[in-house]
């Protein structure tokens, strides 16, 4: 009889929870948008092989600060890429991500082959053009006690995305990445007026919430002059000098007419220091306002969109196959 009653209640448990557990997950898929609970990406496991090669795979850096060039193990200049492009508190999947969009793009440069600008070098340490660079020891002195927990997870990230890398047709991508986009991811045509398949608009609704999502910049009548060397008209007032703006279907401001001038976003945004080319420019009656939404060219993987879904519960692979559409996560070295 105690035995039926064990047995009774083990199938009482198993009727109640199971269906509980799949309409817990269903509910957060849902939420989610998916309508369905999420199935794992199938994973890419390395060989021991591979993770030898990779360990093995150097890198020439030329160092900005310095104008030095280094031979690195591509491992070192992984971590010390991660450390600068990404916060080292964002989720673990994250900064995975990240890791494997910063080492898909070293090896792009690199297959490209040493160039004329970087004299030699595969890459920069310059951010505004490569990806930033930060030692062993600026890490020590930006974290302070939490350095060592700190760069235990940039090591776990790097050492789980080493061996592989993003591809598109066979070859590794233009991994492109910036830290909140508008809400939507731009297009590397609009950016760059170089279609790739794969850097094309994605939603990425978390940017929104970023603290740095939102950001204004107010100047005078005179000092839009001054910038943008303008004319206007004695008798035109301020108000009217802009015509109207046009924009990408991100957000990018991508042509605006001041006192008969043409302006984009991007121009815009290095004349008056701004965070994006995502902008909204108003006359209040007294200063020109640039509403900008954003931080970074917009294109590729959000790192604030990416810590966003990996809160969600999304990994490494889901948050790349969702910024960089149509690729794939493949082995960086053959068996």
């Amino acid at each position: 009889m105690k035995r039926f009653l064990i047995l009774a209640l083990a199938v009482a448990l198993v009727t109640v929870l199971v269906p509980a557990a799949w309409c817990a997950r269903y509910r957060r898929a849902q939420a989610e948008g998916t309508g369905e609970p999420r199935t794992e990406t199938p994973a890419t496991t390395p060989t021991a092989a591979a993770k030898e090669d990779a360990a093995d795979e150097t890198i020439t850096v030329l160092m900005a600060s310095s104008g030095e060039i280094r031979t690195l193990p591509m491992r070192d200049y992984l971590i010390c890429t991660l450390a600068c492009e990404m916060p080292a508190a964002y989720e673990p999947e994250a900064l995975k991500a990240q890791a494997l969009a910063s080492v898909t793009l070293a090896r792009y440069k690199k297959r490209q082959g040493g160039s004329r600008e970087l004299s030699g070098a595969a890459i920069s340490t310059d951010p505004k053009q490569y990806q930033g660079y930060l030692s062993v020891e600026e890490m020590r002195a930006r974290w302070g006690e939490n350095f060592d927990s700190y760069y235990k997870k940039l090591c776990d990230a790097a050492d789980a995305v080493l061996p592989l890398q993003i591809t598109y047709d066979g070859e590794p991508i233009l991994a492109a990445f910036h830290a909140v986009s508008s809400g939507v991811t731009e297009s590397s045509e609009t950016v760059w007026h170089k279609a790739l398949p794969y850097l094309v608009n994605c939603e990425s609704e978390g940017d929104r919430l970023s603290p740095g999502y939102a950001s204004q910049k107010t100047v005078t009548p005179e000092e839009l002059c001054a910038v943008l060397s303008l004319s206007p008209a004695e008798d035109l007032p301020p108000e009217d000098w802009a015509g109207e703006a046009r924009y990408s279907a991100a957000g990018t401001l991508t042509g605006i007419t001041l006192c008969g001038k043409t302006f984009t976003g991007q121009d815009l945004r290095e004349a008056f220091d701004l965070r994006s080319a995502a902008i909204r420019l108003t006359y209040d009656g007294q200063n020109f306002i640039f509403d900008v939404t954003g931080y970074g060219h917009g294109v590729g993987l959000s790192q604030y969109g990416a810590d966003y879904y990996a809160r969600q519960g999304m990994d490494f692979r889901q948050i790349i196959a969702h910024y960089y559409p149509g690729t794939e996560i493949t082995p960086a070295f053959s068996p």
